[in-house]
């Protein structure tokens, strides 16, 4: 008997200030390739400028520079995925959707368990989380809130994406240009 996969799903989402408009969700989730993309994505960060900074916080040019750098590497093939939704404040419930249907795309019907972790919930999101996962058959390992000052390099490229979304949602054509980009190389899925 095979072990399962292990995976693991670092999720972002964005939009609250919207008041139900438009609100995305971004999965990244991953296997054993973890330790390499977290490597990738630091040297990118440097190499761009944006460094460790968030989306809102990093310029335009350092912001397009780190996906741009992205798009050339093969690491993140099938690792990234998002979700928008509108006409809701039911943002938890939409964050679990997402995040559960990101999950089964990458474990393509293999066994898994897989570690959540989520930027920005607090104890009571996580756990409310870890329910609406678990009654979408969702097999978890953990699931686990990682505090703004914790944030690591890969909450950091699920936070870049969902700004990306919003910023091609809202007609910026360098964003629309590469979120295109990046779903031709098959980088981004849209769920």
């Amino acid at each position: 008997m095979s072990e399962d996969q292990k995976l693991y799903a670092y999720v972002d989402e964005s939009g609250q200030d919207t008041k139900g408009a438009l609100f995305v969700v971004s999965v990244v989730v991953l296997e054993e390739e973890r330790e390499d993309i977290t490597k990738e994505l630091e040297r990118i960060e440097k190499e761009s400028g944006k460094k460790n900074v968030k989306w809102h916080k990093a310029r335009p040019e350092f912001r397009e520079a780190y996906l741009r750098n992205i798009t050339q590497s093969p690491l993140f093939i099938n690792t990234l995925f998002f979700e928008t939704f509108s006409e809701s404040k039911e943002y938890l419930e939409m964050t679990s959707y997402a995040t559960a249907k990101a999950i089964l795309k990458k474990a393509a019907d293999r066994a898994y368990r897989v570690t959540v972790y989520v930027d920005g919930f607090n104890a009571a999101e996580v756990s409310h989380l870890r329910q609406e996962l678990k009654a979408l058959n969702i097999k978890q390992r953990k699931v686990k809130g990682v505090r703004r000052d914790e944030n690591n390099a890969l909450i950091r490229l699920a936070d870049a994406l969902c700004g990306l979304v919003r910023d091609a949602r809202d007609g910026n054509l360098s964003a629309s240009d590469i979120l295109r980009m990046l779903g031709k190389k098959k980088i981004v899925t849209a769920l």
